[in-house]
């Protein structure tokens, strides 16, 4: 098994290769543990941290894929209101609460007619 491996050809295959290879990863793993408590190999002790660090990119590719998937599935318009709350954009909690502009430019219909009422006065200052 290689050392590190390349996240733009774990890009490309399919989610099953991906299952596959993270199966083989997580035994190859196990059994590397199993030497390290048993105390025999010490030269394979070493290859744990690759391991796990090769599981990580595995289950980083797949999480990466999947998140794709949901944000096709839930970019057109009759999916966009179920969309998870996950995929939705971060923001700031004052910035995901704020007023949308067209509910800060709406007036109550007082406020409406004392505009209306009084208007705004103009001063030019002629020089």
């Amino acid at each position: 098994m290689p050392a590190g491996l390349n996240l733009k050809e774990l890009r490309e295959k399919s989610k099953e290769d991906l299952m596959k290879q993270l199966s083989n990863f997580k035994k190859e793993l196990s059994t590397l543990r199993v030497a390290q408590q048993t105390g025999s190999g010490a030269a394979k002790l070493n290859r744990i941290g690759s391991m796990r660090k090769n599981v990580a990119r595995v289950l980083t590719v797949l999480n990466q894929k999947e998140r794709e998937n949901l944000r096709k599935f839930y970019s057109d318009k009759k999916n966009a209101k179920k969309t998870p709350k996950t995929l939705r954009a971060k923001l700031t909690h004052r910035r995901r609460l704020a007023l949308k502009p067209a509910e800060l430019a709406r007036k109550t219909r007082s406020a409406r007619r004392a505009a209306a009422k009084f208007p705004k006065r103009v001063f030019a200052v002629k020089l």
